[in-house]
């Protein structure tokens, strides 16, 4: 089997790679292409990749390159973590609705749907060239935000793509471990589409076990931490995604990322700049003096430990002078941590390499998937692409129906998000500037068409190097 990852210079690439190797014997793996337009952060990123090949798979070939067609030529998968524009440009997407009184975030809202306004181009481009070099092959994406890019591939009529998030897959994990219980031994009836998503039912030994787990508090917290109120919860009848607080706390969320200055994009640009300057030193100095895994263990650690923590943290103060000492604070704390080269892969690769190992036929998959709904989702519409439990096997994803009614709240909301996301999909393969204009009016989280055109007039000046609305 041959592997190709295209945005290989990005920080998830390590993790990939690792579990690539956890399962190459199973895999036959014999090749990763590994390519980035970024050539000097894809040399300092080759430091762990050609690190952990030598200690792990010594017998696989690792090409690097920058040439997307040599990357995608004679291969059978294709893993797509890509970030048009850079860490800059999300700092960008953050910042800049922010200053309206919008959420500034990544994959919801206004930020999200600037990345999927630059990133959506650059992927189709990418899926014809994979679709001329190596026409059987998969397309897997992680890149953000799945669930719009993904739709927008589907729409363009490439059929083998599935998007990954590993949200809803950590949400069972905690559930699970706060009930003390294997999340193999239960089934989470979870439906939605990327970041938008709720748990029905929680099957335990043919038993619907959810109004016992509604009533646990430690089960309804994410990362130790409470995203969205227990009691809220409680009320909905049904447990969200961590994703839902920025539906459900609005208001609260805005002002906490106002008043702090800071938003997450500017840790993670602070955190891959210590990071990128360790892995630069360690190439200008004798490979003994410290390993290129090492450093890249401690920058995961510094990065999970700041996970969601502006949103739920009211405690942040002034930025640059606090953003300088969280950076410092969590770096040093994140120094030591445990070790271990051979544990199963988890996150977005151990999701990863469950769709691999089930689409190649070598074990079969039962996991949250981004997918065409098809019937699976009675209020959406059969093309739309949902996250929802799929089992897969070599004949491709094949949803599992969610039974009985979608709750009328849940509905609402994930109709008019839906609706949103088919509109974002057509301006962003269109680059039209009307249809991201009524994209933008329609987002539950934009209060009205004139707040819409002044984040969306931002937006295209900000990026006028990766926009061209017409």
């Amino acid at each position: 089997m041959k592997i190709a990852i295209i945005g290989a210079a990005g920080v998830r690439t390590p993790q990939l790679v690792k579990a690539l190797f956890h399962y190459k014997d199973e895999l036959q793996l014999t090749a990763i292409h590994l390519m980035d337009i970024d050539e000097q952060r894809l040399q300092n990123m080759g430091l762990i990749v050609k690190e952990l090949g030598a200690k792990l798979a010594p017998s696989v070939r690792l090409l690097f390159t920058g040439d997307a067609g040599t990357a995608l030529r004679g291969i059978d998968y294709a893993f797509f973590s890509i970030r048009v524009g850079s860490i800059n440009s999300r700092v960008l997407d953050e910042q800049t609705p922010l200053k309206h009184g919008v959420l500034g975030q990544e994959t919801t809202g206004p930020g999200g749907f600037a990345m999927a306004l630059r990133t959506v181009p650059v992927m189709k481009k990418y899926l014809e060239i994979l679709s001329a070099e190596s026409p059987q092959a998969w397309a897997i994406n992680l890149t953000n935000p799945a669930g719009l890019i993904t739709q927008a591939l589907a729409e363009e009529g490439f059929k083998q793509v599935i998007g990954i998030c590993d949200s809803p897959t950590e949400l069972f994990k905690d559930i699970a471990a706060a009930l003390e219980k294997n999340p193999d031994d239960l089934w989470f009836d979870y439906f939605g589409i990327n970041h938008l998503g709720w748990i029905k039912r929680i099957l335990y030994k043919g038993k619907d076990i959810l109004p016992e787990v509604l009533q646990n508090d430690r089960a309804l917290l994410r990362h130790d931490r409470e995203m969205i109120p227990p009691d809220f919860i409680r009320s909905l009848g049904v447990i969200p995604n961590e994703y839902l607080m920025f539906y459900y706390r609005t208001r609260d969320i805005v002002e906490s990322l106002q008043g702090a200055g800071i938003t997450r994009a500017m840790v993670i640009d602070e955190l891959n700049k210590l990071l990128f300057a360790a892995l630069q030193e360690l190439a200008d100095t004798p490979p003994d003096r410290k390993e290129a895994y090492q450093i890249y263990q401690h920058y995961s650690r510094a990065r999970d430990k700041t996970y969601m923590q502006l949103e739920t943290d009211k405690t942040m103060g002034a930025a640059e002078k606090e953003l300088e000492i969280l950076i410092e604070r969590v770096w040093e704390e994140s120094k030591e941590g445990p070790v271990n080269s051979n544990e199963e892969p988890a996150g977005y690769s151990g999701i990863a390499l469950q769709v691999l190992r089930a689409l190649s036929g070598t074990k079969t998959a039962i996991t949250t998937v981004n997918t065409v709904n098809g019937s699976a989702i009675s209020c959406l519409e059969p093309a739309d692409i949902v996250e929802i439990q799929c089992f897969i096997d070599q004949n491709g994803v094949h949803p599992y129906q969610v039974e009985g009614p979608i709750p009328e709240h849940c509905r609402g909301l994930l109709q008019a998000v839906k609706a949103y996301e088919r509109l974002a999909t057509k301006a962003a393969l269109t680059q039209s500037y009307d249809l991201a204009l009524q994209a933008l009016a329609t987002h539950p989280l934009v209060p009205d068409a004139l707040v819409a055109k002044e984040v969306l007039d931002d937006l295209c000046l900000v990026h006028k190097d990766f926009l061209a609305l017409h």
